[in-house]
């Protein structure tokens, strides 16, 4: 089994900047595109480090989910 690695604090810092600053939330393709990090890690990051900060909210059920920080 392999091991679960830790977060890397600077990129959930980043992320969580990003959200502050767009409190409408928005979609992990901006976070991406925003923060210079690959989809694929804003989604785990978003999904399984960050679940307890962020607040997914579905647009378009099924296609679009918006992100956005827990009060």
């Amino acid at each position: 089994m392999g091991k679960t690695k830790a977060p890397n604090k600077k990129i959930v810092k980043k992320i969580k900047k990003i959200l502050a600053d767009n409190p409408q939330g928005l979609w992990i393709r901006e976070i991406a595109r925003r923060s210079g990090i690959s989809k694929s890690c804003i989604h785990v990051y978003l999904n399984e480090y960050m679940d307890n900060d962020v607040k997914e909210i579905v647009s378009i059920p099924g296609l679009v989910k918006l992100y956005k920080l827990k009060k």
